[in-house]
């Protein structure tokens, strides 16, 4: 375990198409069956209330939410994107020391670094296909003997991510819930990160009621979800967080009192409705199931490693070059080596609809042929 009070970790996502000749983005995982029309209509309908501000208190959208994941309204709250609420809960929590479990999301970093929050790392292995196992629990035990010893004396934070980004695996449940049991022993505030979920393999199986259960079980969980990746609707920012109605509170206070326009209104409001009263999100899951493994094949083929997960991406590694020469070919991938654990030769790519998915491997394959 790194501790780092200081990190060099650059704010990178996937999706920069504004500074690069782009004909194929593979760099960001949205849904490849596109947005539903019903919330593309509801957003275009949503320009008849431009005139006015929205509701500071989200009644509707937090009943829409409510309603979807079977809690009540005052455990919810809406945001910009989770990228927002993140920030939000780390302003909440006000952490002194945080637990990363890498490679991770880089936002991470950024929203712990913001508020000079010393990081601690646990680095996962390659060897163990970045799985959580039963050591990711003796990790968490050293972090959290530390609080008692005086080397920290505040506020502490574990960041969970399941499907886990880049590497797209889930958590096996018993071991997540472990650690939860450990953190809610103490005391210690955990941000569960499931902005995939809805796309993942783990969502068919696990029961409908478990969002509800696992805030109600445990007090200092922020449970986070989006619906940007679900309803391939990133240019809408929409992503809500479940927890305890006091930390619900607790985060509204970190919020602008205006911090959803709209177009998200309209479209978290309607997404919720298309996830409760129709196949969409199981429809989705299959998609994204098969070209998933589709994809793997074919890049295992191509020679290249592939870590397989339960996620609408890929992580795999290759020639350190592969990424350069794809956008040479205007296709872009989203470089992973600037990620703790990983390093050059680390790519990942989403899983997209089966004829850009079948042009990406014959691109692939006449570059990895060109260097044999």
């Amino acid at each position: 375990m790194l501790p780092i009070a200081e990190s060099k970790l650059k704010m990178e996502h996937g999706g920069d198409i504004y500074r690069k000749q782009v004909d194929l983005d593979f760099s960001v995982n949205l849904n490849p069956l596109g947005t539903p029309e019903s919330i593309l209509r509801a957003v275009r309908n949503s320009a008849e209330h431009l005139s006015v501000y929205p509701d500071p208190a989200q009644d509707a959208v937090r009943r829409a939410i409510a309603s979807f994941e079977g809690i009540s309204v005052d455990a919810v709250i809406a945001g910009s994107g989770a990228s927002e609420l993140l920030l939000a809960v780390v302003r909440a929590v006000r952490p002194q020391r945080a637990l990363l479990f890498e490679p991770a999301f880089t936002g991470y970093t950024h929203g712990l670094k913001a508020a000079r929050c010393r990081i601690h790392r646990a680095i996962l292995r390659a060897s163990d296909g970045f799985r959580m196992q039963e050591d990711a629990l003796t990790k968490l035990s050293e972090f959290l003997r530390k609080r008692g010893s005086g080397i920290s004396g505040g506020q502490d934070l574990l960041i969970l991510c399941d499907p886990a980004n880049p590497t797209g695996r889930s958590i096996d449940e018993r071991v997540l819930l472990t650690l939860l049991d450990q953190t809610q022993r103490l005391g210690v505030p955990v941000l569960l990160d499931e902005s995939f979920f809805l796309l993942s393999d783990k969502a068919e199986l696990v029961r409908r009621d478990r969002s509800r259960r696992l805030i109600e079980a445990y007090e200092h969980l922020f449970l986070l979800r989006s619906l940007t990746k679900i309803f391939a609707m990133p240019g809408i920012r929409a992503g809500y967080v479940l927890s305890a109605p006091k930390n619900i509170a607790a985060l509204k206070a970190q919020l602008p009192e205006w911090n959803i326009a709209a177009p998200a209104e309209a479209a978290i409001t309607e997404g919720c409705r298309v996830l409760a009263e129709t196949d969409f999100s199981e429809k989705s899951r299959v998609y994204v199931r098969e070209e998933r493994e589709y994809l793997a094949e074919k890049l295992q083929q191509a020679g290249l490693t592939v870590q397989r997960g339960e996620a609408p991406y890929l992580l795999l590694h290759g020639p350190g070059t592969l990424g350069q020469e794809l956008l040479d070919r205007r296709i872009l991938i989203r470089d992973c080596s600037g990620f703790p654990g990983l390093g050059r030769g680390w790519f990942r790519i989403a899983v997209r609809d089966h004829t850009s998915n079948e042009t990406l491997i014959k691109v692939i394959r006449e570059i990895t042929e060109e260097e044999t």
